[in-house]
This record gives C-alpha cells, structure tokens and sequence, in this order.
C-alpha cells in the first residue's frame, strides 16, 4: 500500500522537485552534517524542507529513522558495487584500485558529504544494525580485493586502514583547507596498492583496465 501524500506543505515547491519525502532527506542531511544529528530537530527539517512538522512523521517513524535512510544511502552504492568487483573476472589489483577509486569518488562527488554522518556517536545506539551490516559486508570485501592483490592473507586491520584511507576524503572535505585535489581518487587507489604490497602494480595500465571495469560494471541510465 502506498503512503498519502501527507500533510500540506509550508510552500509550494519542492526544494529537491522530487516530492516530499526526498525533501526531509536532503534538509535532513544537510541539518545534521553542518549542526549534529542531536542539535537539529525535526522542527527544523520540516522547515527546512518547506513541510509542516507532521509531514516528517508521516514519511518518518522518527528522527532516527531519517537518520538510518541517509547512511543507508551512502552505504549501499558502495556494497553493490563491491560486491559485483567480486565477481568481476579481472586481476585483484585492479579490482582493488576499481573499488577504492569508485568508492573515494562517490565521497567526493556527495554534495552535502553524508559520509561524516558515519561519526555520528548515535549510530552506535540499537536501531543501526542495517548500516553496520552492510558496512562490515564492505569491508570484508576490501579485504578479500587487498588479499587477492597482494597475494597473501589479509587482516581485519589491514582491511579496515584500506577502506580508512578511502574514507578519510570524507574528514578532508570537513575541512576549509586544504581543497582535494581532482585526482583525489586515483591517488587513493594508487596509495591503496601500495599499503598492499602491490606498488609495481601502479600503472597506467592498471588504472585503464580498472577504469573500464568500472564502466563495463555501471548500471544502465
């Protein structure tokens, strides 16, 4: 069954154009990235959002959950397409360098950078398991890419300062200074080969090959 459409709005357009619910999100994401999850309220986001405070409830069990989407959101891309490098018959460097490029790139190009929700001190809180779930699923998967490129088993450690290194573009862009630069991807990726061991592999070789994976893999428009 459907939803309504919900409480009448504050205004009559749409800030995403895309309807309501998206409305919330994207208020909400940019609320609790330059306030706090915990200082923003849903007062706030429905009007930020042009709605009135009911409609957020409507969409929304709560604040939390509005909290949940917009992780989720960010997660997930990145597990798909972990998972289908995986399955990609292609050398495990250039798997490696596909997802840690791929992965730093959707980071970057997030324009309100939801990733810094992931430090969010709430999501360690019961609610979260769905985002933790899939997030440890992505990281195993680092680990099994970082062990197939570098020959050798790998730790939950190593695993985890690969998919840090990717994630640290996030605490970056927190920051007025310095701007990342436009190669911010490649250079990561490139940086994630040799944590593996896999420096000879940093080639312009392996970045095409990785680079037309990635396109042979990206969904149809």
């Amino acid at each position: 069954m459907t939803k309504s459409r919900g409480r009448p709005r504050k205004s009559t357009t749409s800030p995403t154009g895309r309807g309501a619910e998206q409305d919330i999100l994207h208020a909400a994401g940019d609320l609790f990235v330059r306030h706090g999850f915990a200082r923003t309220s849903t007062r706030a986001v429905a009007e930020a959002a042009g709605l009135q405070q009911a409609s957020v409830y409507h969409w929304f069990r709560s604040k939390e959950d509005v909290l949940l989407r917009l992780v989720l959101g960010t997660v997930l891309p990145s597990r798909r397409l972990a998972e289908r490098l995986l399955e990609a018959d292609a050398p495990g460097h250039v798997t490696l360098w596909a997802l840690c490029f791929a992965d730093t790139r959707l980071l970057v190009e997030d324009p309100q950078n939801l990733g810094a929700l992931y430090f969010s001190p709430e999501l360690r809180g019961t609610g979260f398991e769905e985002f933790h779930e899939n997030r440890d699923a992505l990281e195993r998967i680092y680990g099994t890419l970082l062990e197939r490129a570098s020959g050798h088993p790998a730790t939950a450690f190593e695993a985890a300062v690969v998919m840090g290194l990717v994630e640290n573009v996030i605490l970056q862009r927190q920051r007025a200074e310095p701007r990342l630069p436009e190669d911010a991807p490649a250079r990561i990726a490139d940086a994630a080969l040799r944590l593996a061991g896999a420096g000879d592999r940093v080639t312009e070789r392996t970045r095409t090959l990785a680079l037309e994976l990635l396109e042979h893999l990206a969904p149809p428009e």
